[in-house]
């Protein structure tokens, strides 16, 4: 599926505000059809080796859901102008190369669901990634290169726990913008307890940890707990509420 002519003009009429950023709009297709994803890297984030494969495979894990056959593929390797990933998303350069097709004298052709971009930024201050409808960028290609196999970090539980190392984080955060490209707000993260540990999932991730975060924002029926004196750690696998959410995606997706 590529995006209309029609919705590209629009598109590129507002791209320039970061309040503005107009919905890639795409045909409407059945839920149960193939969730395409497409991964491009900035060139310093393509120095690394095996972030591709590291990518992919925790993907795979996290999004092999049962509503649709997951397709994930690479675009190749682009210049862009900073390797802030979230400036690149919030400030239109990403979004602006996918509906135009071209960025640094490259060609980007679009996927129907989830064009990420993986650049070597930092993960240390916040926003380290930024997601819009069907677009969605994250630092921290050093940090994915550096990370354990899905199998050897996560827990074979269906809660699929993690310890809340920085590669895993930087994962996370790349999940967690995915799931803004598919249309998941903060509001369906959720964090549990477990033991003596916080455990948050993607749409929450290190916002469980925040205190100026509001932890009423939840909307899937459970409350952020207390986090003082307890250990973090990641869940790898989406709230039941997310999963819900994502189960009704066709395509559309609002801001």
């Amino acid at each position: 599926m590529k995006l209309a002519l029609v919705n590209r003009r629009a598109f590129l009429g507002t791209v320039g505000s970061t309040l503005s950023l107009a919905t890639l709009a795409y045909t409407t297709r059945g839920a149960a059809d193939t969730l395409e994803v497409r991964v491009w890297f900035s060139e310093q984030a393509a120095t690394y080796d095996g972030v591709a494969e590291r990518i992919r495979e925790y993907l795979t894990a996290t999004f092999s859901l049962e509503y649709w056959t997951l397709a994930i593929s690479i675009g190749g390797t682009v210049s862009v102008s900073s390797e802030d990933a979230a400036r690149l998303t919030s400030r239109g350069e990403w979004p602006m190369a996918v509906a135009t097709g071209a960025l640094g004298g490259r060609e980007v052709e679009p996927a129907s669901d989830v064009n990420l971009l993986v650049t070597d930024g930092s993960m240390e201050t916040a926003p380290t990634g930024y997601g819009v409808p069907h677009v969605a960028s994250v630092g921290g290609a050093r940090h994915i290169a550096a990370l354990e196999s899905f199998e050897t970090l996560v827990d074979d539980g269906p809660r699929s726990i993690s310890p809340n190392t920085m590669p895993a984080h930087t994962m996370h955060v790349l999940l967690h913008e995915i799931g803004h490209a598919l249309g998941l707000g903060h509001k369906h993260g959720t964090a549990f307890v477990d033991g003596d540990t916080v455990v948050a999932t993607p749409m929450l991730s290190s916002y469980a940890w925040d205190p100026a975060y509001d932890h009423d924002r939840s909307h899937c029926g459970t409350a952020i707990p207390d986090t003082n004196g307890r250990h973090r750690a990641l869940s790898f696998s989406f709230s039941s509420c997310a999963r819900r959410e994502l189960a009704s995606y066709d395509g559309d997706v609002a801001l």
